[in-house]
């Protein structure tokens, strides 16, 4: 009897193949999905901070006006750290870019070179490997910086500039713009010579040991030494980063690992709405064969072969789709082609892919062990009825809540019958595309944040020029608007992040804030208030880390400023609270170009930058969003197509007695399918600002780590594409299902009559 059994496999098989191909197919994009993007997460964050330590990445770093002296540099070699000078100059291509050159690394922040060797000859570099991707450069080519030539004999990264940012406070990667590079120590000091008027920036990389020390007794020890420098009016020390707050280190990481939680979350939603399907499944078929079993049973057939029977198909069926999912996911078109984003945006070492051995289990053993407890716990009580009770097909009784539909066409009454009688299946429709539009409106929120920050940067950059100066002039140069500017921090959500606090008087061109005098008064730019949902009068507390001081700000108003994260004070309260002199400034914006010497320049920042800089997150995120969107409408499709196959198969019956009295094919569908079209818009209607609402929730948790405002509002119109969409879809499907209204004869009210 086993044998027959087994040959009905392959009958079921084949009758059914539409329906276990669409469901094959609903597992395999689930699994794909879920391994890729979680796989790519683990090889990134494993194989980053692997690759970090193996080169020394830095305990953390400071920064000063003027450089330590020999004793002062032994003195913090006494307390027990590691401590070298990572001093840069940057240089302008011949394009415009800005290459930040330094000496070759000997102790911390070692190069990971991923061709070529160190530069160890006059003329010879090493250039960071996102910049040579984005300027064509490969080993052996010339490159001209500020009038020097150099040639290229190594590309690679360094731990300390995962994210290659031109400064910590910079929002986006733009790798055509800005890049690091490397040679030696003579070479070094002879550019210093030929391009004096460039200033130097001293920085210093330290690392603990295991002496007990730690950041905070680094950071006192050089606030002792602040007193020895005559050149320096109060304080030497401009920034002291640990490697947690230093946004440019294992930044990789940190993005990927919010990808992880998110593809791990949709691995359960995927399984919750597989593992539903499934019963529906299930209780079709055993309603839809009820005769044949109870003829088997009358036969002899014990319950538990009836048991392995029909839990074997779906078991067989769920491990040969997580297998395929597993395999795609792990080939290239799975996990590597998902880090292809995050290698073109940080700078990060050639990495050998990971296969995580949770990730195995999950796609290929989780599938099909829930495909058997789901049959078997469903199955279960169906087997349990006598033979007689399967053979007659006796349904289980309900107690019809009784709907006063009042006077309608026999269509419209019938319609709504048949939506009351499916409405097990026709809930699933709805689940089913309300976690399809979930990932839907994951990519869209992307798209429109992108969209939207682009649109309010530049719409709010009323400067052409932004100056950050090193050491201003006395006088306020022509044509420039004097601003004061610090840089601190906010830790929120696990990460920490800089906000620009910028002091100006009430009557600045280049911002609409009107900031109130107090040293505790600020106005918040547009980006800070969406980010951090703050109101006039609440408290924001941001840090100083060079300073180890921590200022608690009163919010007095918001103004229409998104460029970065950035709040405005009363310049002349700003200096009372740092302690800078009554004329100080360090920033200059202006509507043309300066005559500003060099040497005194930190960076210089054109409207067109900030343009350019605002689009960088559309580019970088399109292949992410597609990839949601061709997901999303795969889910839909398949969940829509099974579940309107499983009610027409239900109804096979009532379909095969109206076509004798009859009805034609056309008014079939009206009967059978058409009533669905309610059901679906009414559930777009509630899912798609569901969906909207629930990531708007999420999505700050999810991009947490990023230095924008969160303004994902979406014009009136994509509600309405969107809805359009989902009633595409669902006239396709229909279309495709009226080919299975057709195959029904009114020979099934023979097959199943008494």
């Amino acid at each position: 009897m086993n044998r027959v059994l087994g040959k009905r496999l392959f009958r079921d098989l084949k009758s059914n193949f539409l329906r276990y191909l669409a469901l094959e197919l609903l597992i395999v994009m689930g699994m794909y999905i879920v391994v890729s993007v979680v796989g790519a997460a683990d090889t990134i964050i494993e194989g980053t901070e692997s690759r970090a330590e193996k080169n020394r990445v830095e305990d953390g770093q400071f920064g000063t006006f003027i450089p330590l002296t020999d004793e002062q540099e032994e003195k913090l070699a006494e307390t027990g750290i590691v401590l070298e000078k990572k001093f840069s100059i940057d240089m302008e291509a011949e394009d415009g870019s800005i290459l930040r050159l330094m000496k070759n690394r000997e102790h911390i922040n070692l190069i990971d070179l991923d061709e070529g060797h160190m530069a160890g000859k006059i003329g010879e570099v090493v250039l960071e490997k996102r910049y040579c991707e984005e300027h064509g450069l490969k080993l052996g080519d010339n490159i001209t910086v500020s009038g020097m030539k150099f040639k290229v004999v190594g590309i690679g990264s360094t731990p300390d500039y995962d994210m290659p940012t031109r400064t910590f406070s910079d929002m986006a990667v733009e790798s055509n713009l800005f890049g690091t590079a490397f040679v030696t120590a003579k070479q070094y000091e002879k550019v210093k010579e030929m391009i004096s008027s460039k200033a130097e920036e001293y920085c210093y990389a330290y690392r603990l040991n295991d002496s007990g020390i730690t950041d905070d007794d680094v950071k006192q020890r050089l606030k002792d030494f602040e007193f020895d420098y005559s050149q320096v009016d109060m304080y030497n020390l401009t920034f002291f980063v640990k490697k947690a707050d230093n946004p440019r280190i294992l930044a990789a990481m940190g993005d990927v690992r919010i990808n992880k939680q998110a593809g791990l979350l949709a691995g359960v939603i995927v399984m919750v709405l597989f593992t539903y399907v499934i019963s529906v499944f299930v209780i079709h078929q055993i309603a839809q064969e009820s005769s044949v079993i109870g003829a088997l049973y009358a036969l002899g057939v014990k319950k538990k072969d009836l048991l392995l029977h029909y839990i074997v198909m779906p078991a067989m069926i769920a491990f040969t789709s997580g297998l395929i999912g597993a395999l795609l996911g792990f080939s290239k078109i799975g996990i590597p082609a998902q880090m292809v984003n995050c290698c073109n945006y940080f700078s990060i070492p050639n990495l050998e892919v990971r296969y995580p051995a949770y990730l195995i289990l999950y796609s290929i053993v989780m599938p099909p062990v829930v495909s058997v407890m789901v049959n078997f716990f469903v199955m279960d009580k169906r087997l349990s009825r006598s033979a007689l009770s399967l053979m007659r097909n006796e349904q289980k009784t309900r107690k019809a809540v009784p709907v006063n539909l009042g006077k309608m066409s026999f269509i419209r009454l019938f319609q709504i019958r048949q939506m009351m009688r499916e409405r097990r299946s026709g809930f699933t429709v709805v689940c089913g595309m309300a976690i399809s539009l979930l990932v839907l409106m994951l990519g869209l929120n992307c798209y429109v944040l992108c969209q939207n920050v682009r649109k309010d940067s530049i719409g709010s950059t009323r400067f052409e020029y932004m100056y950050s100066l090193k050491y201003p002039e006395k006088e306020v140069p022509e044509g420039g608007e004097a601003c004061y500017a610090e840089s601190l921090s906010k830790t929120a959500m696990g990460y920490t992040i800089n906000i620009s606090v910028i002091g100006i008087d009430g009557e600045n061109p280049y911002f609409d804030a009107k900031p109130v005098m107090g040293k505790s008064n600020i106005v918040v730019g547009k980006s800070v208030w969406q980010k951090y949902g703050l109101h006039t009068g609440d408290k924001l507390i941001l840090a100083d880390n060079a300073r180890n001081t921590e200022y608690a700000f009163t919010v007095k108003g918001v103004c229409d400023y998104a460029n970065g994260l950035a709040v405005f004070m009363n310049i002349d309260s700003m200096r009372e609270l740092f302690g800078q002199e009554d004329d100080y400034y360090n920033m200059l914006l202006s509507d043309r170009e300066l005559s500003i010497d060099e040497g005194r320049l930190y960076s210089v920042t054109t409207k067109d930058d900030v343009e350019h800089s605002a689009a960088v997150f559309i580019e970088l995120m399109m292949p992410m969003v597609t990839m949601m969107l061709i997901a999303s409408i795969i889910i839909f499709c398949m969940v829509l197509y099974l579940m309107m196959g499983v009610m027409i198969d239900r109804a096979s019956f009532g379909i095969s007695l109206v076509q004798v009295f009859g009805f034609r094919t056309d008014e079939i569908r009206k009967l059978y399918l058409n009533g669905n079209t309610w059901i679906v818009a009414t559930g777009a209607v509630i899912a798609i600002p569901l969906a909207k609402k629930v990531m708007d929730l999420l999505y700050p948790w999810m991009i947490a780590n990023t230095a924008c405002g969160m303004n994902m509002e979406f014009p009136w119109y994509l509600y309405a594409v969107v809805f359009a969409g989902v009633m595409v879809v669902y006239f396709i499907v229909n279309a495709l299902l009226v080919g299975k209204i057709k195959k029904i004869t009114p020979a099934e009210v023979l097959k199943n009559r008494e």
